[in-house]
């Protein structure tokens, strides 16, 4: 009798922390546009943004940056779990 597999746990890698790191860069990034829109006052640099511009190029560039790095990682956990699995096959 076969025993189930358990699924292994995913390996932390240099480069899932290398877009962990654009991840959070991007989470400040849409932070400080969306407390500007929000307060009408800068988050963490004085006198960033000062702009509707800014604050709308701000979050939109962090959105974006948090939405590419999320998929980086998910696409570096699927090779994991590709590799893994085909292992056993």
């Amino acid at each position: 009798m076969q025993k189930p597999q358990t699924p292994q746990r995913p390996r932390l890698t240099l480069r899932i922390l290398f877009f962990a790191a654009f991840d959070i860069a991007g989470m400040v990034l849409f932070a400080t546009g969306a407390f500007w829109f929000a307060q009408r006052q800068p988050l963490f640099i004085p006198d960033f943004p000062s702009s509707l511009f800014e604050a709308a190029t701000s979050a939109l560039a962090g959105l974006a940056l948090m939405f590419w790095s999320a998929a980086q990682i998910l696409r570096e956990l699927l090779k994991q779990s590709g590799a893994t699995g085909r292992e056993g096959d």
